[in-house]
């Protein structure tokens, strides 16, 4: 059965341009399922913007593979064939001409959706960020001297002890 076969009805395959980093390195196969996390641009003012664009996507080709490999080995490609509704296929091909796409790679048992609020630039860093703690200030003591090694050597011949120190 060739790929036309494999999608349902109202369901598209969308295909889009990978390479060994937005395809997992290789992991991505026929029936794994991927998250699309895009990154925008944005302005000078605001900085970059990433959001998750499209949760829990069936992959159903990885470059004109449509099975997964037996052994399981990595395949790095150039074109990623996703199911998606018509809907989908929009957001997915309009983020893949405005910005840069990433998979990020779900687990299999893993199918509830969850709500991502987008991530700025200046979230992540800690003098925007009030909720990113700032480290404590530690005081910087001046260094003192170095200690001078002291060895000691003892010495027992029969009786006798001596201990000598340089």
């Amino acid at each position: 059965m060739g790929l036309a076969g494999r999608i349902p009805a109202g369901m598209r395959a969308t295909a889009v341009k990978s390479n060994e980093i937005v395809g997992v390195a290789g992991f991505l196969y026929p029936g794994s399922h991927v998250d699309v996390l895009a990154t925008y641009a944005m302005s000078a003012t605001t900085g970059p913007l990433t959001q998750t664009v499209l949760q829990d996507v069936e992959v159903l080709a990885a470059g004109q593979t449509i099975e997964p490999d037996p052994q399981g080995k990595p395949e790095s490609v150039d074109v990623v064939t996703l199911l998606l509704s018509p809907e989908d296929s929009q957001k997915l091909l309009l983020t893949s001409g405005q910005g840069t796409i990433q998979f990020v790679l779900r687990s299999g048992v893993d199918q509830k959706n969850i709500e991502i609020r987008p991530t700025r630039l200046n979230q992540l860093i800690a003098a925007e960020n009030p909720r990113c703690p700032r480290l404590p200030r530690k005081s910087v003591a001046p260094a003192s001297p170095p200690r001078q090694t002291v060895y000691v050597l003892e010495m027992i011949q029969g009786t006798e002890r001596s201990v000598q120190k340089f």
